[in-house]
């Protein structure tokens, strides 16, 4: 049976493939997030898909599930996409436990998004009290031609807001979580394709 990291790790490959070829299924960000929801449950073994909380049946794939703690901000947030581990388990608090399982997975996401997001996406998947096995980031660029965009949701293709693979290179120096940057668009400025970037070391997904 595959770990559910690995399906995961899959499915945002394939998912990123896919972008790159078509990047307007989706007109804004939070509709990846439903598409990506969709992709990773099909992904999933029908015996994977489910597990048993308190005598009540639980999707393992979570969408704006709850982080465990506020994690340094001043209350808690939510993940884009959440991978409950199985069996269901939750860390120990007093309060309901539903809130608080233990995660196997995370994927935060960021379409046209500065240097800033992503910064605060490493540290919350980082942080300590994260509570999750593994954490995944998709950065992707969805670029048009200066004046002519496709869409207002599209960035320049000569935006200086563009981070190359090398800025993220360096901010994942020693870092465990995992990055996926993805670069689409027609303009011919940038090398168009997805690639993998973990601890400082840059390579292409498998």
């Amino acid at each position: 049976m595959m770990q559910i990291t690995d399906i995961v790790r899959r499915t945002i490959i394939q998912f990123c493939a896919e972008f790159i070829e078509n990047p307007y299924l989706c007109y804004t960000e939070h509709g990846q997030h439903a598409l990506f929801y969709t992709k990773l449950y099909n992904a999933l073994p029908p015996e994977q898909r489910h597990t048993t909380w308190q005598g009540h049946k639980v999707c393992v794939a979570q969408k704006e599930y709850p982080t465990a703690g506020d994690l340094g901000k001043p209350h808690r947030q939510h993940w884009d996409i959440a991978v409950i581990k199985a069996p269901a388990e939750s860390i120990p608090i007093e309060c309901s436990g539903y809130d608080y399982l233990k995660l196997a997975a995370v994927v935060e996401f960021g379409m046209n998004e500065p240097a800033e997001h992503l910064k605060h996406d490493i540290e919350r998947l980082c942080h300590p009290e994260a509570n999750l096995i593994q954490g995944f980031i998709v950065h992707l660029y969805r670029l048009s031609k200066p004046g002519a965009l496709f869409s207002n949701r599209d960035w320049s293709s000569n935006s200086t807001r563009i981070l190359t693979l090398e800025d993220l290179a360096e901010l994942s120096t020693g870092k465990t979580v995992e990055i996926y940057y993805g670069m689409a668009g027609s303009t011919g400025e940038h090398k168009l394709g997805v690639w993998r970037i973990q601890r400082g070391k840059i390579s292409l997904p498998k």
